[in-house]
């Protein structure tokens, strides 16, 4: 879904410019940050274009808790891990969403209509309320997905 959005604090219209709305699944952010990753740099050019307001990303919170989490237990390093957190949050272009009952019954829903993970399901719900493409390296759950939200590869965008 496309969106206008101003940019620069001024709403006068030269000011707006249509960005499309992606969400995008942990594993491509984490991909994106460590070089050791499969598929590296596709995820580092599609989050360069979130930073630079090519897209907006539309994630749930549980987005960040699991990269925060990827990059301790990958690299070992708390610092490095929280120096994540802060980035992420400091990125004008993701959107962080709250996990509010209503979505949380609607990803139990998804979860039982499709067969994905939990923390899966969520990721699926946001895409779903926002009619935002999905973009994840997590092939199952691109696979079972598909038939309820429009799913995208990285190499795509």
């Amino acid at each position: 879904m496309e969106r206008a959005f101003c940019f620069g604090g001024n709403s006068e219209p030269e000011r707006k410019r249509m960005v499309k709305q992606i969400t995008i699944d942990s594993s491509v952010i984490v991909a994106s940050l460590l070089d050791r990753e499969k598929k590296h740099n596709e995820c580092r050019n599609l989050l360069e274009k979130v930073k630079n307001g090519e897209y907006i990303a539309i994630e749930p919170y549980i987005v960040l808790v699991e990269i925060v989490a990827a990059i301790k237990r990958r690299t070992g390093s708390s610092y490095l891990a929280e120096r994540v957190k802060e980035d992420l949050c400091d990125i004008n272009s993701i959107v962080f969403l709250d996990i509010i009952s209503t979505r949380a019954h609607q990803a139990a829903d998804i979860a039982q209509e499709i067969g994905v993970r939990g923390m899966d399901a969520i990721v699926i719900q946001t895409a779903r309320e926002f009619n935002a493409p999905l973009v994840s390296l997590d092939r199952e759950m691109l696979e079972r997905s598909k038939s309820i939200i429009e799913t995208r590869d990285v190499e795509e965008l």
